[in-house]
């Protein structure tokens, strides 16, 4: 609970900003474990050690990622496919159901911040230019990274579960696991796109 506030209440009364809000939980992850736990120098040291591999072997990843969103938006990717959508004669929500099939294979191979960088340039201007609310795309992919979250091999998720279970559940027994969540939030993107004032209802209210 100490953790969550600090976390959360940090962001909510507005002393931090979300990635601040990190750094305060690592702070306060540090400060519980040095009073409720054994915590001491040689694994504070390791913590920060392992802390560096999985931040490198993700900073690879993103910067690959960085590179080819730059590229593709150089190129003028988005709106030559837009143009090409526009002439496939396929209305708007079959191609919004072919971004979420892609969203949905792609989570299988990427972490959430790769897959932003990745499709945003193409996804955002190709879907707004067929007439879907901003905002509204902007929740809807949300949901489908975080479905990416909880779908193998890569996801992030189903890495920290087993890491947290020091691998007595492996990677398969833990997806198995999840695969209801990972229906429900599917099902969630359906009923989005059935009833966008779930949504838009309070930004419309604050705009």
């Amino acid at each position: 609970m100490v953790l969550i506030l600090a976390i959360m209440g940090s962001i909510v009364f507005g002393i931090a900003t979300p990635t601040e809000a990190a750094g305060v939980g690592v702070g306060a992850a540090i400060a519980i474990s040095a009073i409720w736990s054994n915590l001491g120098w040689r694994g504070l040291a390791e913590s920060f050690f392992q802390s560096v591999l999985t931040y490198a072997s993700i900073g690879f990843v993103v910067m690959g990622a960085v590179v080819l969103a730059q590229s593709v938006s150089i190129l003028g990717v988005p709106q030559s496919l837009l143009e090409v959508v526009k002439e496939s004669g396929l209305d708007a929500y079959a191609v919004l159901a072919l971004v979420v099939l892609v969203y949905v294979v792609l989570g299988c191979l990427f972490d959430g911040l790769s897959l932003m960088i990745m499709t945003l340039p193409i996804v955002f201007p190709l879907l707004t230019g067929l007439g879907f609310d901003a905002i509204w795309l902007g929740v809807l992919i949300t949901v489908m990274i975080e479905i990416g979250q909880v779908t193998p091999p890569v996801g992030l998720n189903l890495s920290v579960l087993v890491a947290i279970t020091r691998d007595e559940v492996n990677l398969g027994r833990a997806a198995l696991a999840t695969m209801p969540y990972w229906l429900i939030l599917l099902f969630g993107v359906v009923i989005l796109t059935m009833v966008p004032q779930l949504a838009l209802y309070l930004p419309n209210l604050v705009f």
